[in-house]
């Protein structure tokens, strides 16, 4: 038997006279589709990747909902190119608070009265922001390694004199360009991600507020022995630049990353050397339960809510550190060096 609601909980936040030309829009008009890339000009190696990061983060285009457009104070600006009718919107903290009240008042109101039911939609809603950032934080990678991947290509090329300095130093410097563009993106769909959690949030206070802090907990720190050395890299990435090598017979910690193909490595004391392909250790099958994503123990509607909240964050953690390896890259992965 479905709950009524244990008693309105609406939140209502105070919104500045400033936003009080809030504008109305209809939600079909901000549904994400088409492609906003300019056209392929044929010089970008990484083409593909980045139409696929492109693709994934036209799920972020408009708030989940899209019922109201503020204009001013950084919210709706203007029309995003390639999408007729689509929205382009920023985060600022009065934007958000406009958005967040309209999410739930949008989804009360569908829910009816029904306590269940608006619980079970807000749960709809994270599973699907969960999967929307994982697509993209994978995506994202995807284009930082083929970055990184391409900039090797000439460097080695100029180093083993296939190429002339100075045409190597022209491609490294269109290569950044083309990295900074993804940059300046990924930090835009980072800035929504963020503000489409406010959205959530206040679902979450109003069906569970325990849930709101949840975080999945952090897998213990599993030791191993390297029988070989191992390179380190500087992101969990396969092209990412060389950063350290662990010697033979030594012991480290080694932890799970995003990117199931690899660890990162630190001392036993746990500070942080570098990322390596998790091949290179021969973890003993007794421990590898230890080093998987654990999920949120529990049972019920409860214990999801807090699973999938948990998962929300770490999801965001995720895609930040993706847009930190790619800063990392634009800053030096892209020189021709001595």
């Amino acid at each position: 038997m479905s709950k009524p609601f244990p008693g309105p909980r609406p939140v209502r936040l105070h919104i500045p006279a400033t936003l009080a030309c809030a504008l109305m829009v209809s939600a079909c008009a901000a549904q994400p589709g088409g492609n906003t890339l300019a056209a392929d000009d044929g010089t970008d190696a990484c083409r593909p990747q980045v139409e696929q990061f492109d693709r994934s983060a036209a799920f972020f285009a408009a708030p989940i909902v899209a019922g109201a457009a503020v204009i001013g104070a950084g919210g709706i600006l203007g029309t995003r190119p390639g999408i007729i009718g689509g929205l382009v919107w920023a985060a600022s903290s009065a934007a958000a608070a406009v958005t967040a009240t309209s999410y739930l008042e949008d989804r009360q109101r569908r829910a009816a009265g029904n306590a269940d039911a608006l619980a079970a939609t807000v749960a709809t809603d994270i599973d699907q922001e969960n999967n929307g950032i994982a697509q993209s934080q994978q995506a994202l990678d995807s284009v930082t390694d083929c970055r990184l991947r391409e900039a090797r290509r000439v460097q080695e090329a100029a180093r083993a004199g296939e190429i002339q300095r100075q045409v190597a130093e022209a491609r490294l410097a269109a290569m950044r360009q083309q990295a900074e563009r993804d940059l300046a993106q990924s930090r835009q769909i980072e800035q929504r991600i963020q503000a489409r959690a406010t959205e959530i949030g206040t679902g979450v206070a109003a069906v569970a507020p325990d849930a709101q802090t949840a975080a999945a907990p952090r897998p213990a720190p599993v030791t191993a022995r390297v029988t070989r050395p191992v390179p380190l890299q500087a992101a969990p990435l396969p092209s990412a630049a060389p950063v350290a090598e662990v010697p033979a017979r030594e012991a480290v910690q080694i932890v799970p990353t995003r990117n199931e193909a690899f660890v990162a490595v630190q001392t036993p004391a746990g500070q942080p050397l570098g990322y390596a392909p998790a091949s290179a250790f021969a973890i003993p099958a007794s421990q590898t339960r230890a080093i998987a994503m654990p999920a949120v123990a529990g049972a019920g509607d409860a214990a999801r809510m807090r699973t999938l909240v948990g998962t929300n964050i770490a999801r965001r953690e995720n895609f930040a550190a993706s847009v930190n390896d790619l800063q990392r890259a634009v800053s030096s992965g892209f020189e021709l060096g001595t």
